[in-house]
């Protein structure tokens, strides 16, 4: 696998919401360090993720958390490496 080029912080989250009683993340976005935003679709990050260009992370009580692709039912989408002891990490986030 191609070592990332690009190592981004996430700060927010776009929600979707559907009749489905599970909230979904639809885009996340965060701040460059020129302090530019920058927003993707979930869709767009999960290629960068699985083409290995990019990683994104977020900071959960002071540690380091990674985004990983996930996927349940042939459906792909964003999950933190430690969503199965601590749930909902991304929806904790700030909406956008």
């Amino acid at each position: 696998m191609a070592r990332p080029y690009r190592r981004r912080a996430v700060s927010t989250a776009g929600r979707a919401y559907s009749h489905d009683p599970l909230e979904r993340i639809n885009s996340i976005g965060g701040v460059n360090s020129d302090r530019t935003h920058w927003r993707l679709t979930q869709a767009a990050a999960i290629a960068a993720i699985e083409a290995g260009t990019d990683e994104f992370f977020i900071k959960v009580e002071e540690q380091i958390v990674k985004l990983v692709v996930y996927t349940n039912r042939q459906e792909k989408y964003l999950r933190t490496e430690r969503e199965a002891t601590h749930p909902d990490d991304l929806l904790k986030l700030l909406a956008v």
